[in-house]
């Protein structure tokens, strides 16, 4: 199954930043991203459920100071 990726403008606004200044951060997100689309509770960057919130919120590594946030809206769970 393949998911819909939304990309909110301030995060098209960092990936720009990214692929500007941090050429290595940006292609690891573009491949989370593709990652993100058939598997988007396991798999690279570790994956981690954040707690508090209401709807399913994940969060992966991007490099050891940054991190991909997203939420699974209409996303059964196996």
């Amino acid at each position: 199954m393949t998911y819909k990726i939304n990309i909110l403008r301030n995060a098209d606004a960092d990936l720009d930043w990214l692929r500007r200044d941090d050429r290595k951060s940006y292609c690891k997100c573009f491949d989370l991203v593709r990652e993100l689309m058939e598997h988007p509770r396991e798999g690279t960057g570790k994956p981690e459920r954040l707690k508090y919130f209401d709807k399913e919120v994940y969060s992966r590594r991007v490099s050891r100071k940054d991190r991909m946030v997203y939420d699974l809206r209409g996303c059964e769970r196996n």
